[in-house]
């Protein structure tokens, strides 16, 4: 390329020659230094002089000039403009966008509105759009415009140009066919912008790919068919577009991407266009819709297609095989460039290019936007950074993966600016090169090198995230292959070879080991593996079984798994999900490993595994205001009452396997599982008490707001302290204010009223519907116990704790604490239980009354014998710690109140610190309490039922003690385990002794 002052010093006298000396100097060198290729300005300007004479003012000629050496194609519309050109100029720097409506209103202004002929409509519309095409590609060209900005006004253009071609299309042929089709009013007609153009990142060249769809068929009294009608519009709206005239044309049209391809009708109805995709779409067909928008004719048509098309396109569970259909695809697009130099410099199709940013991004939404309504987006830069914000892709990826997508679109449309084609391919020859490197911004004699090692650094980048998505999990499984699992793979037909693997692995029963295993390679009789799931379970078995083998009980995996997939069936899409994640495999491994209660909730509900793959991705501790607005909002989605109770279990049961998952993996502390359970059921419980209060309502026909404080639920036992544990019930009790007694005249009583509203919050947790339940409910802590009312006025729970209440009642309160209800009605409750527990301490007959209530417990409930003890009932258990503590807050909870907490713990600490117990004792029953809570709750987690015996002959006592912690051999981690919990409860015995067991001797 000759340097700008030299072509200067050469060109000879002439019209351009005197342009030349007539502009400022300085602006003439810094215009052809800037530009691409000073000699393609100087060329452009010769035939550019004729519509201008004489130069533009002062800070406009180097701007024309690097937009001449930059790009025939605008130099060419320029040109065109003739003496109208320096309008246009301006335009380029003081329009900085338009959006679809401002371009709408630009085309009716010039006249592109009504049944205008169609020589009329085709001229118009090329004319607005090369004007406009000048504006938007001298804004990206002279750097006025990011990528971001210049996708978009391209993309509002387009859909501005479709729009305008569309109505006037229609009301040209309506004129000629007339408009009234088979209905009281026109059917309506929409196009849908597929690809580029639907997710707003149009580029110079692109195609607009659409689909046009009708709202319904019928025929006319003249025997012509809506699809006559449409098919001719869809081809009328073509051709304003496609057409080649004198002009030029507005945008090639693609039409592939409809319904049947190009070989389906060219215009399509509503009802057709679903069913053809509920029974033939193809997961390619997902990724183009997930773009798709209406872009002309009729909005709300194309809002209801989307809507109705949405089940399709978005799965409601996580389908990790879209990663394996995607990859085919790709693998096909790679095939189709042989040449590998193609493959390097194709910014589009290319390793690391355009396409595989699209990929990663579609292939994740695809598989999480079902579940996750925060990541259907149509952008691609869009859908990145939400994809980020909620946790998919990490968010170093994800900005790297920006800029390279940034990066690759400004070169396409640098390639593409320069003549308007479709090119993608970066050259290899020197002078284009340097010039798309100078277009791009880079100056000076290393311009190409530079170029040349940013675009190698980008595409290195989307490489790697493209490999990492479609190839990883393969590598890491290639890297963990055991030579032993290979063998038990292998010898499955022999049992006697079969059992030996499985023995040397780790099994305890071989011969059932080998059954499970077949069923989980073949399947269930009923449901026999298909050849899809047979390949995907012959790539995952190998990394499965070592995980198997690896964990403290394998044959309890084993067999857990193959159920699991028994009862999924024909879900290969699980088996992809496990393929593409080993660490929700392991994750899936240690859940059955170390839980059989969380592991048959997850049996009952195998459609969760879909939350495993989140489990690592969600906050791990999530806050009760952020679990109440997230259920509030499924809640209002819900059309009826058993939609809203199936929603409140779904969650439940979503959040319950988030709290046990991150227990199980040590990343939630003791305090915080039983803080998460607590809140979680405190959400689900005002729910509930929501559900109830409208059904009421609605059956009762009373107003809205009756003249009530209304009703407050109390939250007893381990609800009330904040130390709520899996598998624990609900103990309540139900409270209202009446309010004004006149206003209930002539209505239903107080009574009745809240009676309804209680039964059907126990309803709404306790019933089972095909979710299951939420919440089983105890209410016999209620005043009277079984025999009282279920619910009690303000003025009745008052009466009763001044008067009849009992001393178990008072002991009860401790923990009491408003859970649901309104805060006034909440802070009096508080005032009248304050003054029944703390308004006097304890007399020496009370404190031996609670001793033998603490024995007689022992005795009828501890069921203890021999070695197996009871955690929670038995001596030195957790009984044993509530009601010392309980007793010397009752005893000394007058005086002090710093004693009065709910919780034990909290109580503990302050008992200690109020010198009330001296510090090693505090110490003994704080570190019991702490480890016995800890062995509840693990134990709980272990078995599917609320467990309190540990039983030294059990087999479980392993996997208890390794998820405690315990290491060693078996036989020594279950014995550290055993003295641990002799010593504790020693400890607690000779506390409680001393300070209350004494008292009942």
């Amino acid at each position: 390329m000759t340097d700008g002052a030299a072509l200067l010093a050469r060109l000879e006298a002439g019209p351009t020659r005197a342009w030349i000396d007539a502009a400022p100097a300085d602006e003439i060198r810094a215009g052809l230094d800037a530009a691409a290729d000073p000699a393609d300005a100087l060329t452009a300007l010769a035939r550019f002089v004729e519509a201008a004479p004489s130069p533009p003012p002062r800070g406009l000629v180097a701007p024309l000039l690097r937009l001449l050496g930059g790009s025939p194609t605008l130099a060419a519309a320029l040109v065109a403009e003739g003496r109208g050109w320096p309008a246009l100029l301006d335009a380029v720097f003081d329009v900085a966008c338009r959006d679809t409506a401002a371009h709408r209103a630009a085309l009716e202004t010039a006249g592109m509105a009504g049944p205008l002929p169609r020589v009329e409509l085709h001229a118009g519309l090329r004319r607005y759009r090369r004007r406009e095409f000048l504006r938007i590609g001298g804004r990206d060209l002279l750097g006025l415009a990011s990528v971001e900005e210049t996708v978009r006004e391209l993309s509002a253009l387009a859909e501005a140009i479709v729009d305008a071609a569309a109505h006037a299309a229609r009301a040209r042929l309506a004129a000629e066919w007339g408009d009234d089709w088979a209905g009281e009013r026109p059917g309506r007609f929409v196009v849908l912008g597929m690809g580029k153009l639907g997710g707003g990142e149009l580029n110079y060249s692109s195609d607009v790919d659409l689909v046009y769809v009708y709202e319904r068929d019928g025929t006319d009294a003249r025997g012509r068919t809506n699809r006559e009608f449409f098919a001719r519009l869809g081809e009328e709206v073509t051709r304003a577009l496609g057409d080649v005239t004198a002009d030029g044309f507005c945008f090639r049209v693609d039409l592939r991407l409809r319904p049947g391809g190009g070989e389906g009708p060219l215009a399509v109805s509503l009802p057709a266009t679903v069913s053809y995709y509920e029974a033939f779409g193809q997961m390619w067909e997902r990724a183009v819709w997930l773009k798709a928008r209406p872009v002309g004719g009729d909005r709300d048509l194309g809002l209801a297609l989307l809507a109705e098309l949405h089940p399709f396109v978005y799965r409601r569970y996580l389908d990790f095989g879209t990663i394996e259909d995607l990859q085919a695809m790709k693998e096909r697009i790679d095939a189709s460039l042989r040449d590998p130099a193609a493959r390097a410099r194709d910014v589009k199709l290319g390793r690391g290019g355009i396409r595989e940013v699209e990929f990663v991004v579609q292939a994740q939404q695809l598989v999480h936007g079902g579940k996750d309504p925060r990541v259907q987006e149509r952008s691609t830069l869009g859908a990145l950074a939400r994809l980020s914000a909620c946790g998919y892709v990490a968010a170093e990826t994800a900005a790297a993966l920006g800029d390279a997508y940034r990066f690759l679109r400004d070169v396409e449309h640098k390639l593409q600016i320069v003549h308007e084609r479709q090119t993608h391919r970066v050259p290899s020859d020197g002078p284009a090169l340097t010039a798309l490197a100078r277009r791009l911004g880079f100056r000076g004699s290393d311009a190409v090198a530079r170029f040349e090692a940013t675009h190698a650094r980008h595409t290195a980048v989307v490489r790697e995230a493209f490999a990492a998505l479609f190839h990883g999990a393969a590598e890491a499984r290639r890297r963990e292959r055991d030579p032993a699992i290979d063998a038990l793979l292998e010898t499955l037909d022999d049992p006697e070879a079969t059992h030996t693997h499985l023995a040397r692995l780790g099994f305890a029963d071989p011969t059932t080991a080998r059954g499970d295993l077949r069923l989980l390679h073949d399947g269930p009789p009923h449901a026999p593996a298909s050849a899809r799931r047979r390949a995907a379970l012959a790539a995952l078995a190998p990394a499965l079984l070592a995980e198997v083998g690896r964990s403290a009980a394998p044959d309890h995996v084993l067999r857990h798994l193959a159920t699991f997939f028994s009862t999924v069936g024909a879900r290969t899409s699980y088996l992809h999900l496990l393929l593409e994640n080993p660490g929700v495999m392991r994750l899936l491994v240690r859940l059955f490993a170390t839980s059989g209660f969380l592991s048959a909730f997850f049996l009952r509900h195998p459609e969760l595994l879909d939350s495993l793959v989140r489990a690592d991705l969600v906050q791990i501790v999530r806050s009760r205001g952020g679990m109440a607005e997230e259920l509030g909002a499924r809640l209002a989605a819900a059309p009826d009452l058993e939609a809203a109770l199936d929603t409140l279990r779904r969650f439940r049961n979503e959040e319950f396997l988030r709290i046990g998952v991150h227990d199980i993996q040590d990343k939630l502390g003791a305090e915080e599982v039983t803080a998460q359970l607590t809140w979680l059921a405190e959400t689900c419980l005002e729910a509930a008490l929501a559900i109830a209060r409208r059904e009421v309502l609605a059956r009762t026909g009373l107003p809205p707001e009756p003249s009530t404080a209304g009703l407050a639920v109390l939250g007893m036992g381990t609800l009330g302290a904040g130390e709520l544990t899996y598998n624990s019930d609900l103990d309540l009790i139900f409270v209202y204010d009446a309010g004004d007694a006149a206003w209930w005249a002539g209505r239903a009583t107080p009574h009745e009223f809240f009676t309804r509203i209680a039964q059907r919050t126990i309803s709404a947790l306790q019933t089972p519907t095909r979710e299951g339940i939420a919440y089983r409910i105890d209410t016999r802590l209620r005043p009277s116990g079984n025999q009282g009312s279920l619910v009690c006025s303000f003025e009745a729970f008052e009466a009763y704790h001044r008067s009849s209440a009992q001393l178990w009642e008072r002991q009860a309160l401790v923990k009491a604490r408003v859970v649901a209800g309104p805060p006034e009605l909440a802070a009096r409750l508080e005032d009248v239980r304050t003054r029944f527990v703390y308004g006097r301490g304890l007399d020496s007959d009370e404190r031996v009354a609670i001793a033998r209530m603490r024995e007689r417990i022992e005795r009828e409930r501890g069921g203890e014998r021999g070695t197996v003890a009871n955690i929670k009932t038995g001596r030195g258990g957790l009984v044993d710690v509530e009601f010392l503590v309980q007793a010397l807050q009752l005893t000394h909870g007058h005086d002090h109140p710093l004693v009065r907490s709910r919780d034990t713990g909290g109580a503990l600490a302050a008992l200690a610190a109020a010198g009330l117990l001296d510090a090693g004792e505090a110490r003994a029953l704080r570190d019991a309490w702490t480890f016995l809570r800890a062995l509840e709750r693990r134990l709980r987690l272990e078995r599917d039922q609320p467990e309190e015996m540990l039983d030294p002959e059990h087999g479980g006592l392993v996997v208890l003690a390794r998820s405690l912690g315990y290491s060693g051999s078996d036989d020594e981690a279950v014995a550290a385990l055993l003295a641990d919990h002799a010593r504790h409860r020693d400890a607690v015995r000779v506390v409680y002794d001393r300070r209350l067991g004494a008292a009942a001797t």
